[in-house]
């Protein structure tokens, strides 16, 4: 069994008294029980990245990915509790529009949440201690801040300033024919029809397939091996 806890040190050296949190579940892990935990697990050190420079490329390295969702714990959409481990890393600002990857320049969404921002006119802005400032379309704002700020507040400590946003962004990010909100082909429904229906029909044919090679093989066994034309028939 493998499970994933973000605890401080001196908890996994039993002598803290600080709970953990577990990875892609809710809940508390006691102090005693981490410790005792600790003695046989893989110990993966969570390095902050304060002041460190943007790292080249769109995707973070794992280093850098395991922090943020570290840091966020859950999807950073206002209300939404989804487990950062089943989260997209969103840039903040735009890397095509030259956003770094960077801890303040990065966080957790949904995939349902990164869509919603990317293609339904809400607007973010990222503070250093990985705050967001959400805004919708209509206006209103809403603040957002990591799932960490309560029980390790240490992951939320600045972590370097990055530029700000455009000030007056364009209306309509979205108005290039490039730019177009996925559609399903096909419901949840229709396609888990479909793919039960491929699955019966592939293990129908692993079956007739097997079918004819049992049959071919019985029939040889039947007919036996072909008579030796030099055995004469008795009497000898």
């Amino acid at each position: 069994m493998v499970i994933h806890l973000i605890a401080e040190a001196a908890t996994i050296n039993g002598t803290g008294s600080a709970p953990a949190s577990q990875m892609n579940a809710d809940g508390l892990i006691t102090a005693e029980l981490v410790a005792e935990l600790a003695k046989t697990a893989t110990l993966v050190p969570l390095v902050h990245p304060g002041d460190a420079p943007p790292e080249p490329g769109y995707a973070p390295s794992k280093a850098l990915a395991d922090f943020v969702r570290c840091r966020d714990l859950t999807c950073r959409w206002p209300g939404c509790d989804e487990p950062a481990t089943n989260c997209d890393l969103d840039h903040t600002i735009p890397y095509a529009a030259g956003g770094p990857t960077h801890a303040s320049n990065l966080k957790c969404y949904c995939r349902t949440h990164h869509l919603v921002k990317t293609f339904w006119g809400w607007r973010d802005q990222q503070l250093p201690d990985g705050t967001l400032i959400l805004t919708s379309p209509s206006g209103h704002t809403y603040v957002s801040t990591p799932g960490s700020a309560l029980l390790f507040p240490s992951l939320c400590h600045f972590s370097g300033g990055i530029p700000a946003p455009e000030a007056d962004p364009p209306y309509d990010h979205c108005d290039q024919r490039t730019a177009m909100m996925p559609k399903r082909r096909r419901t949840r429904a229709q396609d888990r029809a479909y793919r039960i229906a491929t699955e019966r029909r592939q293990n129908h044919a692993a079956r007739q397939r097997a079918q004819v090679l049992t049959q071919t093989a019985a029939a040889t066994d039947t007919h036996g091996p072909p008579p030796d034309p030099n055995d004469d028939p008795p009497p000898f």
